[in-house]
């Protein structure tokens, strides 16, 4: 069997997508005997599958999320790996709903097929869009019913692409468990060595956190004689990419009225922290918060 896939990722992409696959089979499962409209949403779905850089023997700096090289390949399915909405899809008990979204039109129409020739059982529940995560999750936290529904939001965005607001919508719903990988290392880039902020990428960290606090602690001065016993002051970076997730965690605390898991799962290739796979839960039900944050906790082991 072959599949047309995209090159995304490497061996941390497995094991993110294990823990949340893992996840999502645990919660159809605890709420199968609730009278709840189950959710599904991916947020940016991709294609629906990728294969690892290294079969290429290909490269790539590490900025902000792994990038795509080219066009879609075939492989060998032995050789593939499942991506989220593959393996939402293939869940059971399912989900009453899914929403599909990708801003490349290339990976919705690989969605879709994927959908009609693996899940047809399914397609009626499907609906794809092709827009920027923040829009698509701003609308269904509007437009959805949450009295009677309950959902799990992945997110995977492609560097700095989530806005903070995005996320307090969320909590607003009340009725959401989100899984979110934070891209920590872009967040970290945005720091020169000598603290200065990137203009540009400052901004965006700004805006994916939703404030500009975090400035305030990149940068540390250090003071040295000089020649003719002048003071030489110079600022250094005061940051890592650890510091960069104790504040998104911190920030998504806020947002989710503290139900946020203590516990991030570090993820990377070659050993390099660029993300923090991240849980949070909108139900402010102590009883909702202990089940999720029980699963939560599990499927990260």
């Amino acid at each position: 069997m072959t599949r047309t896939t995209q090159e995304f990722g490497d061996e941390h992409t497995k094991t993110k997508l294990d823990a949340v696959q893992k996840y999502l089979s645990a919660f159809t499962t605890a709420l199968k005997k609730q009278q709840f409209t189950l959710l599904y949403v991916d947020a940016c779905a991709g294609s629906g599958s990728s294969v690892p850089k290294g079969l290429r023997g290909k490269s790539s700096a590490h900025e902000g999320q792994a990038g795509l090289w080219g066009q879609p390949i075939v492989l060998d399915a032995d050789h593939i790996v499942e991506g989220s909405a593959a393996r939402a899809l293939g869940v059971t008990p399912p989900f009453d709903h899914y929403v599909l979204n990708d801003l490349k039109r290339a990976n919705i129409a690989s969605l879709r097929a994927l959908v009609r020739s693996e899940y047809a059982h399914l397609e009626d529940r499907v609906t794809f869009t092709q827009r920027d995560a923040n829009e698509i999750l701003l609308e269904l936290c509007e437009n959805t019913n949450w009295k009677q529904t309950r959902a799990v939001v992945f997110i995977d965005p492609f560097g700095l692409q989530v806005k903070y607001g995005t996320l307090e919508a969320l909590a607003r719903t009340k009725a959401v468990d989100v899984w979110y990988l934070v891209p920590v290392f872009a967040m970290y880039r945005q720091v020169r060595g000598d603290g200065q902020v990137v203009d540009d990428g400052g901004k965006s960290v700004d805006d994916a956190l939703g404030t500009t606090d975090w400035r305030n602690v990149v940068a540390v001065e250090h003071r040295m004689p000089g020649l003719f016993e002048d003071e030489v002051v110079f600022s250094k970076k005061a940051v890592d990419v650890a510091s960069f997730e104790r504040i998104a965690k911190e920030r998504l605390a806020a947002a989710f009225g503290g139900r946020v898991l203590d516990r991030a799962l570090p993820l990377g290739r070659n050993g390099l922290h660029e993300f923090s796979l991240m849980f949070a839960s909108a139900n402010p039900s102590d009883r909702a918060w202990n089940l999720a944050s029980k699963l939560a906790t599990a499927v990260l082991k």
